[in-house]
C-alpha cells in the first residue's frame, strides 16, 4: 500500500495549529462585538468548533492510498476512489515537472495517484519503479501489449 508521507505530517501539523488556535479563541472569547452586541457562551463554542471542523478538513490527505495486486489497482484520492485492471491502464506516468504520478488509463484518461507524490522524493520513485513492475507483470498475465514494446516495430515473420 503507497501513502504520501510528507504531506501526511504536514497536514497533521496544520490541524494541530488550526485546533490550537480556534482553541485559544474560543477560550479567550468574551466582551461585546464592536457594534456593541454580547458575546454569549454558544459563540464560544461556535468558534472551537470550527477549528474542528478546519482540523478535519486538514487531515483528508490521510486518506489518500494506493493498493496494487497482480490484476488491480486501487486508487483513493481526494474525493473517490477508482478500482482499475491493469488491462486498462496503458503507463504508470511521472513527468520531471509533475507534483504526483498518474496511470495513464487506454481510453486516454489520466488517473491521478496522490499518494505518490514529489515532495516524498526517493520513496516516490521506488514506488513508481514497483507500478511500472505491477504494471508489467500485470499486462503480460493478462494477455495484453508489453509495455515497453508499445511504439517499437515487431519483428519480421520467418
Amino acid at each position: 500500500m503507497l501513502r504520501p508521507r510528507r504531506l501526511r505530517w504536514i497536514s497533521l501539523a496544520a490541524a494541530a495549529v488550526i485546533l490550537a488556535i480556534n482553541a485559544f479563541a474560543g477560550l479567550t472569547l468574551s466582551g461585546t462585538t464592536s457594534n456593541g452586541g454580547t458575546l454569549f457562551p454558544a459563540d464560544r463554542w461556535a468558534v472551537a468548533g470550527t477549528g474542528v471542523f478546519f482540523a478535519a478538513l486538514a487531515l483528508v490527505p490521510w486518506r489518500l492510498r494506493v493498493e496494487v495486486d497482480a490484476e488491480y489497482v486501487r486508487v483513493r484520492n481526494l474525493l473517490g476512489d477508482h478500482t482499475v485492471a491493469w488491462a486498462l491502464v496503458d503507463r504508470v506516468r511521472f513527468d520531471r515537472r509533475a507534483l504526483w504520478a498518474s496511470l495513464e488509463l487506454t481510453n486516454g484518461e489520466p488517473l491521478p495517484l496522490f499518494a505518490v507524490q514529489v515532495i516524498d522524493g526517493d520513496e516516490a520513485v521506488t514506488a513508481v519503479r514497483r507500478l511500472r513492475q505491477l504494471h508489467a507483470a500485470g499486462r503480460a498475465q493478462s494477455g495484453g501489449p508489453d509495455p515497453d514494446s508499445i511504439g517499437q516495430t515487431p519483428p519480421a515473420p520467418k
